[in-house]
């Protein structure tokens, strides 16, 4: 089923609004300017993609004491609302965020009040968790609401799996904000990774250098194709990987994004002959931009140059976890007033990345109905949408399934290891005391994890641990398209992230270790999971204070869709006391499911899809382990 696209807002270091910006770019314009949010001083690069001051001290003045993602946050989605005007009912209105890092400002006056204070209050650490229930209330949205983070193919992820909430009859609108903001936790973190140029971002040139990030946050909202409301656009198609291969490197020839984009246009039922417009990723780093030169050439073949490919980082940066969001909301502003803007700084084709056609220097008019984009982030994630201005008609019906069946279950809990069927009959084992994650401490990964880990978050350790107990024999040896994984945590990977920030404030920039920094994210559990266990197909992480119940949703679509045959489900939390609000309490662990659509003969349990969503919501108090070991005991 094909969604209508209603209503679009875009906040970013070029303007407040989606006509401001699209104006700007076609001028040629770009948006980065010296960092003044925090001292500049010691790092290679001082620019970035930081908002204007006028537009940060208007959002601040119109959004007092909030954080500066919430407060962009509500600029975009206020665009979007409005331009969907149709009022729906408020229970069949859902929300879904998508980020790296989530409100790290937020997150850094906390940290930096443990790191002063020794304490840290509730107070100081709610607009940093509680950002979805925040957002939800702003818009008046009661129907599901999910937070994601799949690295810097985040946004265009989240439309993705928007449009399931929608097409699973679960709401009949989805307002998808992607966000991410310029801190210096992020800065150090991908400065010490040697991501980010000296120079200016030249996508595709031989003399490109690296990218420089950026801030903002982009808003669309999506409705059912009968809807009321004028359709701005239509995602016709959308999918979702992970390269499976390494957390930073990207395979020859972008092989996952070659798959993904196979998978989009499958399932818009359209074929590379009806595209005749590229989004592409386009980070004007070395690795990326000759990797997915070298995707589009597998993709398009002879019909490549005749295709137009735009680079929009240029002048927007590389907007993070908003990224692929921002980049659909200009593609569809392009295909709705038949121009494109240019790819700025482009000298000539770098050799290796011909014959890419990325409308350099100057905007292009052009018309065009259909269109695909690529975005890809650190830990092998990829997404992808096939977007068109009338939609395409022929959008790939899902099969319909109705039950989910568990052929292995297994788990890392203080109460102990293992397999099997026993975990439904111990609830006690997902009580919480004050000495119970202590039975951990001593925990080790390496008798389950085959691969050598140079350093490993001990949430990483736990996931990988019951993910490798639940793949078992099954093990893929190389990749498999079509298996693929969906995770969830509420708090990501607490140890290294505040180690690496506690490095930072008391170290310095240049001490802070890029071997932390990456095991900080909230996705690379089941990112190292993928490469692990070489599950390339669909790919999924949910991050913060979220109904559970949604990564057996995204599993079932996946395996109603054919684009996976088998999914992992993991729930992983390792909640770092320093971190953490005073008092939080928090179950240490993993649990991981191998699940299919067809019976095995040997199935642990069944999960009927009626019965999952008659369960009340299985909202993480204790985290996610706690939250999804009592579901299953109450499915069962």
């Amino acid at each position: 089923m094909e969604m209508k696209i209603t209503g679009m807002g875009l906040v970013c270091s070029l303007g407040g609004d989606v006509t401001d910006v699209f104006k700007r770019m076609c001028a040629g314009e770009c948006g980065f300017r010296p960092i003044t949010r925090f001292e500049a001083e010691p790092y290679a690069q001082k620019k970035a993609g930081q908002l204007s001051e006028d537009l940060e001290n208007e959002l601040r003045t119109e959004f007092p004491d909030e954080d500066i993602s919430a407060a962009m946050m509500k600029r975009a989605g206020k665009e979007a609302m409005a331009q969907a005007k149709m009022a729906v009912a408020p229970e069949r209105q859902g929300i879904l965020l998508a980020t790296n890092f989530g409100p790290m400002e937020s997150l850094e006056w906390a940290w930096r009040e443990r790191l002063d204070t020794q304490a840290m209050d509730e107070a100081s650490y709610e607009p940093y968790d509680a950002v979805i229930a925040q957002m939800a209330e702003a818009f008046n949205c009661k129907g599901p609401r999910l937070q994601i983070s799949m690295s810097c193919a985040s946004g265009a992820a989240a439309a993705s799996l928007a449009a399931d909430v929608i097409r699973e009859g679960r709401a009949d609108r989805m307002l998808v904000l992607a966000y991410d903001s310029l801190t210096e936790y992020a800065w150090c973190g991908l400065s010490n990774l040697r991501t980010i140029t000296t120079d200016v971002m030249r996508p595709f040139d031989p003399d490109r250098s690296g990218t420089i990030f950026s801030e903002g946050a982009a808003a669309m909202v999506l409705e059912r194709p009968d809807a009321a409301a004028t359709a701005l656009g239509w995602i016709s198609g959308a999918a979702t990987n992970n390269n499976a291969f390494h957390m930073t490197a990207p395979p020859k020839e972008a092989a996952g994004s070659k798959r993904v984009m196979e998978d989009a246009l499958a399932n818009s039922g359209l074929s590379t002959a009806d595209l005749t417009h590229v989004c592409a990723h386009a980070t004007s780093t070395h690795a990326n931009d000759e990797t997915e030169a070298g995707a589009l050439r597998n993709l398009f073949g002879e019909r490549l140059p005749q295709i137009s490919v735009a680079a929009h980082k240029s002048q927007l940066g590389h907007l993070l976890g908003a990224a692929g969001l921002a980049e659909a909301v200009v593609t569809v502003q392009a295909m709705r007033l038949g121009v494109i803007p240019p790819t700025i700084n482009h000298a000539k084709n770098d050799p290796v990345c011909e014959p890419i056609d990325c409308i350099p220097g100057q905007a292009r008019v052009k018309s065009f109905d259909a269109a695909i984009t690529n975005s890809a982030g650190i830990g092998g994630n990829n997404s992808s949408l096939v977007l068109t201005k009338n939609g395409s008609g022929k959008s790939k019906e899902a099969n319909a399934i109705d039950c989910l069946y568990v052929q292995s279950l297994a788990w890392v809990l203080p109460a102990g290891v293992g397999t099997g069927a026993e975990l439904l009959s111990h609830p006690e084992w997902f009580d919480w005391s004050d000495d119970v994650n202590a039975a951990l401490a001593a925990f080790s990964p390496k008798p389950y994890v085959k691969s050598v880990k140079g350093y490993l978050d001990p949430g990483g350790g736990y996931q990988l641990s019951a993910m490798a107990l639940a793949v078992g024999d099954g093990a893929v040896v190389g990749l498999s398209e079509r298996k693929g994984i969906c995770t969830a945590t509420r708090y990501g990977a607490t140890t290294s992230a505040y180690k690496f920030f506690e490095q930072l404030a008391q170290k310095g920039p240049r001490l802070a270790s890029p071997l932390i920094f990456p095991h900080g994210y909230s996705n690379t559990a089941g990112n190292l999971a993928a490469i692990e266990f070489g599950y390339g197909g669909p790919h999924m992480v949910l991050f913060g204070d979220q109904d559970v119940r949604e990564t057996l949703e995204f599993a079932a679509a996946r395996l109603a869709d054919g684009t996976a045959e088998e999914m992992l489900v993991g729930a992983y939390e390792a909640g770092y006391a320093a971190a953490l609000p005073d008092g939080r309490c928090v179950l240490n662990g993993a649990l991981a499911l191998k699940v299919a659509a067809t019976p095995s003969g040997h199935d642990v349990m069944a999960i009927r899809l009626a019965d999952l969503r008659k369960q009340p919501a299985a909202m993480p108090q204790l985290g996610t382990v706690a939250a999804f070991g009592k579901l299953l005991q109450a499915l069962q």
